[in-house]
């Protein structure tokens, strides 16, 4: 996990995650760690906002964005050129005063 681009000013940040090795995919630990970094990002730092992208290709990522309480607030249309294709990024973004999942 890496809490990255922190801006003061506007009190938000971004996020990125990557699970790898057997069995750490589709075992919720992606979910729950990132219900515990949100809860750092708004509870310990202080945040408004809490941002990340994540590409079309990985439904299981983003599904797991929704559940936490990420919302979709924009696409980026072939952002990125992966294994001859091109690929949208989701834009998606938390609020503290938003619910969390």
């Amino acid at each position: 996990m890496v809490l990255n681009d922190l801006d003061r000013d506007n009190a938000s940040m971004g996020y990125r995650i990557a699970l790898s090795g057997p069995g750490a995919i589709g075992q919720g630990y992606g979910t729950e760690a990132g219900r515990a970094v949100v809860a750092h990002a708004f509870e310990s730092i202080g945040l408004h906002r809490f941002a990340l992208e994540v590409y079309a290709f990985n439904p299981r990522a983003v599904r797991s964005y929704r559940t936490i309480g990420f919302r979709e607030e924009g696409r980026m249309r072939d952002g990125l050129h992966w294994d001859g294709e091109w690929v949208d990024a989701l834009m998606m973004s938390i609020l503290s005063t938003d619910p969390r999942g």
